[in-house]
């Protein structure tokens, strides 16, 4: 059953033309998680029914091709826009183009700090570990960064996998890089958010699938053929 947080968080909409987003029954193609329900469905244009994001920090304005955000100099911060809701196994895709940012992140969060972080940048994407706990012991530290030209104006799929102790990131369903830490199955998963570094920066076709809560049965052998995780850096 679709949760009824979630449910009313999002609208189902549909865009005319090139840039009409994927049908909301269609799940994306994934490496770790097996999808379950879609739960949630924005194509963060201004013709779509808002979602419930929470404009944390930032300029974000919908319009015709999706929600585009900027820092505000004011702020001394990066632009970040927050989705609260509570999440478990999940997949989530969206198209991001850069116009400008120095980068565009999606992190998934618990209380307090981030989790994991998908980075996306002009010169290369990356996944990481996030600073979980503050001003505790524990550091952000990178799973799998790649090398790829992200060039200004230039759409990019995005799916990101989260199933018990592991990440999967994957762009334009070419480049793909997966982590694990034991902290993912013992701290809340919430508040999807959306950080960008500069301006500008655009997002699109957001969507939410609940996920099995075992990996799929060929994960195993799939991740064997992805890059190797970089280790976590010793104290």
């Amino acid at each position: 059953m679709r949760s009824p947080l979630i449910a009313l968080l999002f609208g189902l909409s549909s865009l005319g033309a090139a840039d009409a987003p994927k049908p909301p029954t269609e799940a994306p193609a994934t490496l770790l998680a097996e999808t379950d329900k879609l739960v949630g469905s924005d194509d963060m244009t201004k013709a779509a029914k808002a979602s419930l994001w929470k404009v944390t920090k930032g300029k974000w304005e919908r319009n015709d091709l999706g929600t585009t955000g900027a820092e505000v100099i004011a702020d001394k911060h990066n632009a970040i826009v927050r989705l609260p809701v509570k999440l478990e196994a999940f997949v989530v895709s969206f198209d991001v183009r850069l116009d400008g940012a120095a980068s565009l992140a999606f992190t998934i969060n618990n209380a307090k700090e981030q989790l994991a972080r998908v980075i996306i940048a002009p010169t290369y994407v990356s996944l990481r570990r996030d600073d979980y706990d503050g001003n505790g012991p524990e550091k952000a530290f990178t799973f799998f960064t790649q090398p790829t030209p992200n060039d200004a104006g230039t759409w990019h799929n995005v799916v990101f996998e989260m199933v018990g102790d592991t990440v999967v990131l994957t762009v334009d369903g070419k480049i793909s890089g997966w982590g694990a830490d034991p902290i993912y199955t013992k701290e809340i998963r919430a508040n999807p958010s959306f950080h960008i570094d500069g301006a500008t920066a655009t997002i699109r076709n957001f969507r939410l699938w609940t996920a099995k809560p075992e990996p799929k049965p060929t994960w195993a052998a799939k991740k064997g053929t992805l890059p190797k995780p970089l280790e976590k850096p010793k104290k």
